[in-house]
């Protein structure tokens, strides 16, 4: 079983869903990924390019790093093993379907702000799916 942690940069503390994540992971023996959707960053950077007004290079890498480590970070104070956790720019529904057509993911567990576009992503994975608030 392999279980997909969803996060946005709009969560503003992950440590529950990653605690939640540690959790289903010991309960069902399950494979632990994290996928973190900077859907912000990439609505920046779609307006900058249509304004003309690049944003510094290194914004997008920088952001990634910075909140991968922060995740393990705060995985390894949960006591919880090496995490695989992926850092992307772009559209929250499209990266989760991207993610789950190209990965085995068996359960989703949802740790953002619920909006339409999560609700959206919800209705299409056909996956189970738990939210956490």
């Amino acid at each position: 079983m392999e279980v997909l942690l969803v996060l946005t940069d709009s969560s503003s503390d992950c440590g529950k869903a990653l605690e939640m994540l540690r959790e289903v992971g010991e309960k069902f023996s399950a494979g632990k990924k994290v996928l973190v959707v900077l859907e912000d960053l990439y609505r920046l950077e779609k307006a900058s390019v249509s304004l003309g007004l690049p944003i510094p290079k290194d914004t997008l890498p920088e952001a990634k790093r910075r909140i991968t480590d922060r995740i393990r970070g705060i995985w390894r104070h949960l006591g919880g093993d090496e995490i695989h956790v992926e850092a992307v720019a772009g559209d929250l529904r499209e990266e989760v379907l991207r993610k789950v057509n190209s990965e085995k993911v068996d359960m989703i567990i949802w740790g953002c702000e619920v909006n339409p576009s999560v609700c959206r992503a919800i209705d299409e994975v056909e996956i189970p799916s738990l939210i956490i608030k």
